[in-house]
């Protein structure tokens, strides 16, 4: 009788425990919210909304909680990130690791999929959870199209220009007041490849988003929801020169702004906040239920009623880096190659505070390593540059460094050429096809000497050919950096797959070399809008560093 009653406790006790277990997990859907409109404008960086004149962005951030410091996926292309932020997951879960990947034609298959084949979107949820909701997508870029199921949604429309995706946009709330509504604007990316970012071009792109993020939100007073009606606006990337794709904070800062229904006025978001936090804080606006395969978390200290989170670690508010001149240029270090007996090196500190410290080498400065930077230095050879601001005997910045490359005056060119036109290229082709419509000699593996002025710049593949000197036998590893796809070849064998339409990114690869020359091939294209290429190597005693054309010869 004991043991009964025993195990009726026991089972009344767990059955307790099971539903208060089940109710904790339940969460109270924000008051108020009974619309969603989500805007991603196409390489808007935090830069742009500070410094273009943005009335609109500035009452939305005065009157609602924002970041300027929220942060892409990498790569800092658009499929991956316009991925991750319906998907809620980065790339290693939903798997669209490029602006190559399509639906049945890619390398990392999802982790988790729908009856569809496809990793979850915010869509799916919709459909799945509240299938009565009216849920639409209208979109400038047709690839944004490709990253969701058709039959997720209600309303499916490729605007083609940002005046006639956001009159779509504003015609589809004021006819269907949709319960959730995806716009994606493309023209400010379009400014930062054509004419850079932080031109003047661009930034008056960013004006423009600005007009047309305040016709949506009008479309919403005239359909009667403003009121109900929630809004975030954010960007896949940002954008460094003429380009973007690598991991820089210039490429992966972008701004998150949240606004309207439900929403705090004039909350500064401190905790972190991803590309992935914006499927799932639409999630937990609409009391959605997340998948276990998303990994992003809901903003909620932003909504009206939720504490801030308490923060034990907190953002590190960077001291600007050094500057090495002379500049290279984007996504490279300073310095260059120079044929010359010496070059000058100057550093400045863009700080009023701290000291610049270096060092030559490998070495990152330290106290024990470094000197201190006071006055002009000139190099005499081939070099690394590393400097870092130092305050209060520590370092405070990130590191600048410089390539140094000294050749010989009268050294030939020793790096061989071919020019290709590739109409329509995606990858990198057979070249066997082609015949070349330009060729010669460079000092470097570079696009700076190859793609110049009256030389085809898109559409265009490029090989190039050299003998490396290896100084001592060992492994070395290879590097190509590029925008877009490119491959490196030792002696015949592939070492680097660097292959695909995508913005600057690094690969590598790695193999033994016995002491002397082995014939290095580097093969490169642009498709369209920006473009660079740099080669790097390191090797027994050799630093990571651009392959120096001191080590280069045109013959073994």
């Amino acid at each position: 009788m004991f043991k009964k009653k025993l195990n009726k406790v026991l089972i009344m006790t767990m059955g307790t425990l099971f539903l208060w277990s089940c109710s904790s997990n339940i969460e109270a859907t924000p008051e108020g919210i009974e619309h969603i409109i989500v805007i991603g404008i196409d390489g808007m960086s935090p830069n742009g909304i500070q410094k273009a004149n943005t009335p609109t962005l500035d009452s939305m951030i005065q009157n609602g909680a924002a970041t300027m410091h929220a942060r892409s996926v990498l790569p800092s292309s658009s499929s991956p990130n316009w991925a991750s932020m319906i998907m809620g997951a980065d790339t290693e879960q939903h798997g669209v690791t490029s602006n190559g990947w399509e639906k049945f034609d890619h390398q990392l298959p999802p982790v988790v999929v729908t009856e569809n084949g496809t990793f979850p979107t915010i869509f799916t949820l919709f459909k799945d959870q509240q299938p009565e909701a009216q849920v639409g997508a209208i979109y400038d870029w047709d690839g944004f199209g490709r990253l969701f199921e058709k039959s997720d949604v209600d309303f499916d429309i490729d605007g083609d220009h940002e005046d006639k995706t956001t009159q779509e946009a504003v015609n589809y709330i004021k006819e269907h007041t949709p319960k959730f509504t995806f716009v994606h604007l493309d023209h400010v990316d379009h400014a930062g490849h054509a004419k850079g970012h932080g031109t003047p071009d661009y930034f008056q792109s960013v004006e423009k988003a600005d007009s047309l993020i305040a016709e949506i939100i009008d479309a919403t007073k005239q359909a009667g929801i403003f009121e109900k009606t929630m809004f975030i606006v954010s960007a896949d990337h940002g954008g460094l020169g003429f380009g973007h794709g690598g991991e820089s904070l210039a490429e992966m800062e972008i701004p998150f702004i949240l606004y309207g229904a439900g929403i705090k006025k004039g909350y500064y978001i401190e905790e972190t906040v991803y590309q992935y936090d914006n499927a799932p804080t639409v999630a937990y606006a609409m009391g959605l239920q997340t998948p276990q395969a998303w990994i992003g978390r809901p903003v909620k200290g932003a909504f009206i009623g939720n504490e801030a989170p308490k923060l034990i670690y907190k953002r590190k508010e960077q001291i600007t880096q050094p500057k090495i001149l002379p500049d290279a240029g984007y996504f490279e270090p300073a310095g260059g190659v120079f044929k010359a007996d010496s070059v000058a090196v100057v550093i400045q500190n863009p700080n009023n505070a701290g000291e610049i410290r270096y060092t030559l080498g490998a070495a990152v400065p330290s106290l024990e390593n470094s000197e201190v930077y006071r006055d002009t230095f000139y190099l005499k050879q081939t070099d690394i540059i590393k400097a870092g601001v130092f305050q209060n005997d520590q370092l405070v910045s990130t590191i600048a460094e410089g390539s140094f490359r000294i050749l010989s005056k009268g050294k030939q060119d020793p790096v061989t050429f071919q020019v290709y036109q590739v109409n329509g290229i995606e990858k990198l082709p057979d070249f066997a096809d082609f015949n070349p419509i330009l060729e010669g000699f460079v000092t470097e593996f570079s696009h700076k000497q190859v793609l110049s002025e009256g030389i085809p710049q898109e559409q265009v593949a490029v090989v190039f050919e050299s003998y490396l000197e290896a100084q001592e036998a060992g492994k070395y590893t290879f590097f190509t950096n590029s925008d877009d796809g490119s491959k490196l070849y030792v002696n015949g064998i592939q070492i680097v797959d660097n292959d695909g339409d995508h913005g600057v990114m690094e690969r590598s690869g790695s193999l033994e070399l016995a002491k002397g020359k082995h014939l290095v091939r580097v093969e490169f294209f642009n498709g369209g809008g920006g473009y660079h290429l740099d080669v790097k190597y390191k090797g027994p005693n050799t630093p990571k560093q651009i392959v120096p054309a001191n080590h280069l010869y045109r013959e073994k």
